[in-house]
């Protein structure tokens, strides 16, 4: 029974975190709150953790951001070859991975705010910057695999770069806006169907 609690406790901790961190950020989020927002005492939180720090990359971990990355680039290279994605089947590899990404976001909603949105004065600072880079860059291989004589001057560079700041920064303020699951799938769904089109216009 002891050992139950302690999980249940522990548990509680996670999610009044993750819901803090999100919410406020790591710089404002103080364990004292983040107590509060569990039910217990600022002093029980220390028997699970360390400090805010080690608090923060529990919830947060690297491996989350692997496995973001990971999913990501999966996706992108199950498009290879395909000129329309919207031509491919339910069951092709690209369809299922998308399903799976999508997925992975609505049950991981807060650690993508927190990485997205709220990652000022954490490891993770650069992050959406960087994904919304890795983005381009898969996105330009692929185009330019489809057409060999690609080429970009800067200007075009320059708007694809904002294209997907702008992408990953409303994937970031949707999963902020919305907490119901089958909202977040729809928004999220939305979003990226738009994109996709209007990228194959980019490129044409």
């Amino acid at each position: 029974m002891a050992q139950y609690l302690k999980d249940e406790v522990q548990q509680r901790i996670s999610r009044a975190a993750l819901e803090t961190f999100a919410r406020s950020g790591y710089p404002n989020a103080s364990v004292a709150a983040i107590a509060r927002a569990a039910g217990i005492s600022t002093g029980n939180v220390y028997r699970y953790y360390e400090n805010k720090e080690a608090l923060f990359h529990a919830v947060l971990p690297a491996a989350f951001v692997t496995r973001l990355r990971t999913l990501l680039r999966r996706r992108s290279a199950a498009l290879a070859g395909v000129e329309d994605y919207r031509t491919l089947p339910e069951d092709a590899e690209y369809s299922v991975l998308s399903r799976e990404t999508l997925d992975f976001a609505v049950e991981n909603r807060l650690r993508l705010v927190i990485l997205l949105v709220r990652a000022d004065g954490t490891p993770y600072e650069g992050a959406a910057a960087e994904i919304a880079a890795e983005l381009m860059e898969l996105a330009v291989s692929h185009f330019r695999e489809l057409n060999p004589a690609l080429e970009l001057d800067r200007a075009m560079r320059f708007g694809l770069a904002e294209i997907y700041r702008n992408f990953v920064a409303t994937l970031g303020r949707i999963l902020e806006h919305f907490q119901d699951g089958g909202q977040v799938r729809d928004a999220l769904e939305s979003v990226s169907r738009y994109h996709r089109v209007g990228l194959k216009s980019f490129f044409a």
